[in-house]
Formats: structure tokens, C-alpha cells, sequence
């Protein structure tokens, strides 16, 4: 029962005391719990509330009241027939003098019932949202899941649809609702109003039954007036006035619960093996969700719509025939057994035929060659939007979100871009975004040719100081260096005073690989399409085979993949590193020449060297000799924005018919001024070139009508 049943004092009169004697509930979620002994036990103390228990139900009865007793305070509590195993009070930031009064009690049987019994606000439904929303949380977070809860008392509202009780119904059940024996479902003094409630949890909605009474069965519950029920000899001592005496109307549900003890059959709470999908359609559609579950049978269903009841829908799927507008939003199952209850996850309907509109047209890009440009597009419509880029109007394999990266452009990435933007209602093609992928030559950015500076026309005395940029030249591993003969093609001294960078002392055959060998850093800041060139030969018992090695940190070192064989005669070799990021625009990028055995070199199980190659026969005398290292690479074009489209403003009309206005854009760009007698796309005239801010006026208007536009001038 909820049970506000205080006249104006706040304090219980007989009246209320023969309301509960006859009405005879087993547990009362009580509002306004104040009393004053009638045998001089004193107000509001544990003898006087003990005389009201025994008065009202029976010496057998038992009883919480939250601790508020300050002058003016109205406390909520919960009376029971069973053991109140534990119980509190949660406070209520809506109001200082009641909180929200709880018991834990042990009904018979196995199963705890937690009554929850309140008292909302009356001044406004905002608050009382805030009390509903605050009490879902409490009652979720402390108790038990799928426990059975009773949320009772008096929630003050003015109609079952405020928000407060839109929260409520989320987890708990205002179905079937208590009438009176004339039907009337509201509580309020006047039965103007629904106040009062009794909501359980949808796990002990499966017990519901109906109220029975001597002359009367209520299959939803009593609402009790003592001015409408007849005979009144059904709830003894009851007088006819008595209700109206009470600030609110009794609501009572009844609840038949299995006692099995610990002989009752294990249960299965329901589980949700397929939740209820999302679905996009057109008005005038039909449309089903559907949800599956497990558990212990037999399983119960509540579809909500928007956290709301939906009247009726009571399967374990829910149809909406001839969806429209209105109909779009949240839809939702509860699915409860004996055991408890789970809500499903919410399927969004969306009712919409709303083509897509392109708000933001991918732009045109010039960059430079290897670089990764993004084109972007924005687009509204129904959801969901579905996008396909296109090149040169082909469709680009795998190209379907808002955004579309091209990795490390060449010349043929070069052209139109478009995307083509659908949904369920139409389709939209963007305007077309150019890409223009600029090519640089590239340039020396350091080169060693280890010849003496100044010359001295002698090849055994050079450098390794580089002949043109900057960077330096090092030994790894234990390797070292004299100068000898160099490349007489390649290097611009010819033979007089050609030098070769000889490293020597290299492992013996079969160890150390990859160990010892010549490195060179350079600073590629600025610059990409790194390329590292060089010449190199080695002696009959030097090195067949050698490997670049990079590096993006100076540090750690990367195999090029593909060794590099040295005769005994100089010949010309090139590795690219154009596709590798990492070594453009790089103040740490070093780059290595190293011995390698034919194990590795050629992907053999061969440790030795010659590998029965006639020409060398390895020895740990043998050298490595380079000549003309040479790291080049292409300019970095780092690109500005476009300037702003062009806008006019401060139109004025001067004497003799002239006309003029100002253009505005980004400062500093320039715009061309063009103008017309017609609109036809050929006949556009130049004007004036300025630079924006600037002001325009055309003294040679000629009848009947000219047209002018702006334009940018990059």
C-alpha cells in the first residue's frame, strides 16, 4: 500500500488508523510517518509509534521511519507483517525534511522484497524529474539486480505523463493502473489527480493478482475511497468520512508469491540473445523489431518507445504499420520472468526521405610529387550517407567514407576528383576537386669524390670531406680507409688526380657480417625522393658483395632490400629511397655500405664468399673502394591555402550613371574585376587586377544592363 493518509496536521489521526485496519495491508510504504500517543506516551517517540503499529496492524507488525525529526519534518517510512532485514534512508537534494525511506524485508520463501517508500515535491514537475531520476539511480546502484522492488508513496504529480513518471516506467510498471469502484484512477483529496502509486519491478510484475475484497475483486489494484466503497462492512472499522479527512486516497496492489523455501526450482533470469535492430525506411512503411530470449519460462515482453510503455505491445516482436514522421525514436523490449528482468538495447527508426546535400565540395590541390593529399566533402541527408570516390569519374576501389587520402602521388595520380554522396532517398556527385602533382628536378644535395682539395695530381692523397654540400664521412665496425685510384668515368678529375675512398680490414670469410663498412650522414631537410648513388668495385679478395643500410635516427639501421655485388672493375650503382617517408625532410638521416656474405646477400645457405665465382677468391686483405657517394633528392613544395572567394559590399550609385562597389577576400591576394552586357560564358571582359581590400566604380554604363564579377588572380 501507499499510504499518505495524514490530514493537515501531519500527523496520524484515527481517521487513517481505521483506513489501515480495514483495508489490511502486509507491507505500507507510509508518507507523513509523525504520531501523538492518545495514552500519553509522548509525540514521535518508539512507544507511541509502537502503540500506533499495534493499533493500526497487529503487535506482529514491524516498522522503519527515517531519522528526521526536526520541527516541520515529515518522515517517510515502511511497515511490515515480515522481518525488516535492513533498511536506510537516501537523501532527497530536492528538499530538506524527508529523504527516501528503505527496507530490505524477508518475505516467505527465499526472495528479499525492497520497498522504497517517498514522498515527491509539490511545487514542480521539473523537480519531480529530478527525484525520479535521482531515485533510478539509487535503486539501481544498491540493490540487487532483477530484485523485486516497490517504488510506493506519494508522487505528487499532476498526470501520469510527466517526465518523472517517464522515468519511472523505464524500469519499473505503473500496468495495470488501480481504480476505485467507480472506476477512477486518481488519489488527490479531490480525485482530481493521480498521486499516488505502487510500481513494482518488472521481476515482480509476474506475481501480480488481483485485490480481493469480501464483495469485491479489483484485477489492477484498489484505490481506496471511503465516500465510494460499498458496503464499507468489507473494511471494518472504516466510517464513510474517513477518506476525506485524509490528504490522499490508499492505492493497493496485491502480489501472489510462490513460499517454496529451499525447495523452490532453480531459475533462469531472461537473457537477450538478439537484440532488436536499427532500421532506416521511407513513410508509409511497414516495419517490424524483433527480440530473442532465453530463460525460464514463461518469459514476459514490454516494448517502450522512447523509455515509454507502448499499450498493447506485448510480444516478443512489435509492428508499426504505415511508419511516418512521428513515429521515429528510441524502441526498446523489457523481457521479465519469475526470476527477474532485462531491458534490451535500443533500436533507432529513423522515418526520413531527405536526399543528401552537399554542404562542403572537396577542394582542388596542387602538391608536389610523393606527397599524400586528403580530399574532404560534408554532406546532410538521412542517415546513413554512403560515399564513393571517383577518378577521373571511375570509382576508386575501397573509397567510401567523407575522406579520401591518395598516398605518395606520382604524375599519373594527377587529376579529377568526385564523390558521389546516396542514402535511402537519392544521390548527389560533388563538384570536381583538381589535383595537380607538381614534379621538381632533383638536386645534389652531397657528394663525395675524395679527391685532394686543392688538387694535387697524386690519386693516393684525398678527402673524405664531401666535394659538394655538407655531411660527413665515417669508418663502422673496426673498417679503415687510404685513398687509391678512383672511378676515371664517373669522377670529373679523370685519371691526373682521380682518389677512391679504400676501406679495408674486414672480417674473415664467413663471420661478421654486415659489421664493418663506410657511413655517411646527411641532412635531407626539405628536401624527398631521396636517392643515394655511387660507384664501387673491390680486388679479387675483397668483398663480392656489399649492402646500403639506411637510417631515419642515426642509430637504428635498415637493410635496403637488395644487396648490391661489387666487380673488380668500378661500376655505377643507384638505390632509391624515394618510397620510404621516413628519410625526406630529415636532419638525422644516415645511410651505410657494408660487407655481406652470399648467406644473406643472395638468400643462400652459402657462408662463404666466392660461391664458386672465378673472379674472387676472398681474403682479409681485400678492400671496398667507392668513389663519387652522391645523395640527391627534390624540393619540397610546401603549398598555401587558395585565397577566399571574393565578396562584394559598399554598392554606390555616382553621377553621370556610374556604378561601383568593393571586393573583399583574403588581404594581400588579387582579384580580377571582370564585366558583361550578357551572362553567356564567352563574353566576360577584364576590368581591373587589384589587390584586395579595393574599391571599383565603372563611369561607362552603356543601356540596357551590365554584370560584373570577381575572380581570383593566383
Amino acid at each position: 500500500m501507499a499510504a499518505n493518509l495524514n490530514g493537515n496536521t501531519q500527523s496520524y489521526q484515527p481517521f487513517a488508523l481505521r483506513i489501515l485496519q480495514g483495508t489490511m495491508a502486509d507491507v505500507v510504504c507510509i508518507q507523513e510517518f509523525n504520531y501523538t500517543s492518545t495514552n500519553g506516551l509522548g509525540a514521535n517517540t518508539d512507544a507511541a509509534f509502537r502503540e500506533m503499529i499495534d493499533t493500526a496492524f497487529g503487535t506482529n507488525f514491524v516498522y522503519y521511519r527515517e531519522p528526521h525529526n526536526a520541527n516541520g519534518d515529515i518522515p517517510n517510512g515502511v511497515i511490515s507483517r515480515y522481518p525488516i532485514l535492513n533498511s536506510g534512508s537516501w537523501t532527497d537534494t530536492e528538499v530538506a525534511n524527508r529523504g527516501f525511506a528503505w527496507a530490505q524485508i524477508q518475505l516467505p520463501g527465499t526472495n528479499s522484497l525492497y520497498a522504497v517508500s517517498v514522498h515527491l515535491l509539490t511545487s514542480s514537475a521539473t523537480e519531480r524529474g529530478i527525484e525520479a531520476t535521482e531515485l533510478k539511480t539509487l535503486i539501481q546502484s544498491n540493490f540487487p539486480a532483477n530484485a523485486w522492488v516497490v517504488l510506493a508513496g506519494d508522487f505528487n504529480t499532476d498526470s501520469r505523463t510527466e517526465s518523472g513518471m517517464t522515468t519511472c516506467d523505464s524500469y519499473l510498471s505503473d500496468f495495470p493502473v488501480p481504480v476505485d469502484n467507480l472506476g477512477n484512477s486518481d488519489t488527490s483529496q479531490n480525485r482530481n489527480h493521480p498521486h499516488d502509486y505502487v510500481l513494482p519491478s518488472f521481476a515482480l510484475t509476474n506475481f501480480e493478482t488481483a485485490t480481493v475484497f469480501p464483495s469485491h475483486t479489483f484485477p489492477g489494484g484498489l484505490v481506496f475511497d471511503s465516500t465510494v466503497y460499498t458496503p464499507l462492512s468489507d473494511a471494518a472499522p472504516v466510517q464513510f468520512g474517513d477518506s476525506t479527512n485524509a490528504q490522499h486516497m490508499a492505492v493497493m496492489k496485491d502480489f501472489l508469491i510462490p513460499a517454496n523455501g529451499t525447495n523452490a526450482p532453480v531459475t533462469n533470469a531472461p537473457s537477450i540473445t538478439t537484440q532488436p535492430q536499427s532500421q532506416i525506411i521511407s513513410p508509409g512503411s511497414n516495419v517490424t523489431f524483433t527480440v530473442t530470449a532465453s530463460g525460464t519460462a514463461p518469459l514476459a515482453y514490454q516494448w517502450l518507445f522512447n523509455g515509454t510503455n507502448i499499450s498493447s505491445a506485448n510480444t516478443n516482436f512489435y509492428v508499426i504499420a504505415n511508419a511516418q514522421f512521428t513515429n521515429s525514436g528510441n524502441y526498446s523490449v523489457i523481457v521479465t520472468n519469475i526470476a527477474g528482468s532485462i531491458t534490451s538495447s535500443n533500436a533507432v527508426l529513423t522515418v526520413s526521405n531527405t536526399p543528401p546535400t552537399i554542404t562542403t565540395q572537396p577542394q582542388s590541390q596542387t602538391v608536389s610529387i610523393g606527397s599524400s593529399p586528403t580530399f574532404t566533402v560534408t554532406a546532410a541527408g538521412t542517415a546513413s550517407l554512403n560515399y564513393q570516390w571517383l577518378l577521373g569519374g571511375t570509382n576508386i576501389s575501397g573509397a567510401n567514407t567523407n575522406t579520401y587520402t591518395r598516398s605518395n602521388v606520382q604524375t599519373n595520380d594527377a587529376g579529377n576528383y568526385s564523390v558521389v554522396v546516396t542514402n535511402i532517398a537519392g544521390g548527389i556527385t560533388s563538384s570536381v576537386a583538381t589535383l595537380t602533382v607538381l614534379v621538381t628536378n632533383p638536386v645534389v644535395i652531397a657528394q663525395w669524390n675524395f679527391n685532394s682539395t686543392p688538387p694535387d695530381g697524386m690519386v693516393a692523397t684525398g678527402t673524405s670531406n664531401p666535394s659538394l654540400g655538407i655531411g660527413t664521412a665515417s669508418l663502422v665496425g673496426g673498417a679503415t680507409a687510404t685513398f687509391a685510384t678512383g672511378d676515371t668515368s664517373l669522377d670529373p678529375a679523370g685519371s691526373t688526380d682521380n682518389s677512391g675512398w679504400n676501406t679495408a680490414t674486414y672480417p674473415a670469410q664467413g663471420t661478421g657480417n654486415k659489421t664493418r663498412g663506410a657511413q655517411f650522414a646527411v641532412s635531407t631537410a626539405g628536401k624527398q625522393n631521396i636517392v643515394v648513388a655511387w660507384s664501387s668495385e673491390s680486388p679479387s679478395t675483397g668483398s663480392k658483395y656489399g649492402r646500403l643500410q639506411y637510417s631515419t635516427n642515426g642509430i637504428n639501421f635498415v637493410d635496403f632490400p637488395t644487396a648490391f655485388i661489387n666487380g673488380t672493375g668500378f661500376t655505377a650503382k643507384t638505390n632509391s629511397l624515394a618510397a620510404i617517408p621516413g628519410v625526406n625532410d630529415n636532419t638525422n638521416f644516415v645511410f651505410r655500405f657494408m660487407a655481406e656474405w652470399e648467406s644473406s646477400a643472395a638468400n643462400t645457405l652459402n657462408s662463404n664468399y666466392d660461391a664458386g665465382d672465378s673472379t674472387k677468391n676472398y681474403g682479409t686483405a681485400g678492400s671496398m673502394r667507392y668513389d663519387m657517394v652522391t645523395v640527391s633528392g627534390t624540393a619540397i613544395i610546401t603549398n598555401s591555402a587558395p585565397p577566399a572567394a571574393p565578396t562584394f559590399g559598399g554598392f554606390t550609385f555616382a553621377t553621370g550613371n556610374g556604378f561601383g562597389f568593393n571586393i573583399t577576400g583574403t588581404t594581400g591576394a588579387t582579384y580580377v574585376i571582370q564585366s558583361s552586357t550578357n551572362l553567356a560564358s564567352t563574353n566576360w571582359i577584364p576590368v581591373l587586377t587589384n589587390v584586395s581590400p579595393f574599391a571599383f566604380t565603372d563611369l561607362s554604363l552603356l543601356p540596357p544592363q551590365k554584370f560584373y564579377r570577381a575572380v581570383s588572380g593566383q
